[in-house]
């Protein structure tokens, strides 16, 4: 895929007023969610195809049916483009570049001024909800048992607002042993950590499984196994 897939600003812009516009009864992720919850789908160890993961976008309702109302055809159409024009930014960023740019908003304080340090890093707990929502969703990763996933997931946890007592214990652990000092330095580490959520999960939905054949291999010269007593390339084998 080319560079020119990468949405711009403006385009990333409209992807978030579009969802904004999906009727109700459909509780429609924005864009900062939804970034975290595609980086969730494609760590996934088994492949999730695109109509098994667009559906949780729009919460438990499935997909918008287009024509009603002011959710025309055409902005239904615009709205699939963009997601998965971002969906494939995002595994071509991870799979070739070992890097994406997360979409993390900017925090500011009531005077419209940026948060900075560790209180900037407020905004990231938006994306991470987006990918525990597609492990919510898809709980392969956690099921599968794989080296390393647990330790990485706790790593991006640490961002979520609501965690249970065991979360805030781990949380409280790791921003003792690494200290995140800035927004930028989180972000560098959610990236690397989705990175290597990726590689595992990619290295294990890659497997190659050895088949074993039950029984030896029939030759085409040899008799056939139905007891005919012709060669196999004259009866069954004729096939």
């Amino acid at each position: 895929m080319s560079a020119s897939a990468t949405l711009t600003d403006n385009e990333i812009h409209e992807l978030d007023e579009l969802l904004a516009l999906v009727p109700e009864p459909h509780e429609t992720l924005d864009a900062v969610i939804l970034d975290g919850y595609l980086c969730g789908v494609l760590v996934q160890p088994v492949l999730i195809t695109t109509e098994e993961w667009l559906g949780p976008i729009f919460g438990t309702e499935g997909l918008p049916e287009p024509g009603k109302g002011e959710w025309t055809e055409a902005r239904h159409n615009r709205l699939m483009t963009l997601i998965q024009r971002r969906y494939d930014e995002l595994l071509r960023g991870v799979l070739e570049d070992g890097w994406f740019d997360p979409l993390v908003p900017l925090v500011e304080d009531d005077d419209g001024k940026p948060l900075e340090g560790k209180d900037a890093l407020e905004g990231l707990g938006y994306w991470v909800a987006g990918f525990e929502w597609a492990l919510a969703n898809f709980p392969q990763l956690e099921e599968a048992g794989l080296s390393g996933v647990p330790d990485l997931l706790d790593s991006l946890w640490r961002h979520l607002p609501e965690q249970d007592e065991v979360q805030q214990q781990m949380t409280k652990a790791l921003d003792q042993e690494h200290p995140l000092k800035n927004l930028d330095a989180a972000i560098e580490a959610l990236v690397f950590d989705v990175v290597d959520l990726a590689e595992i999960g990619i290295a294990e939905r890659h497997k190659v499984q050895t088949v074993v054949r039950a029984e030896p291999k029939v030759g085409r010269n040899d008799p056939c196994t139905c007891g005919s007593g012709k060669k196999y390339k004259n009866c069954h084998g004729a096939n």
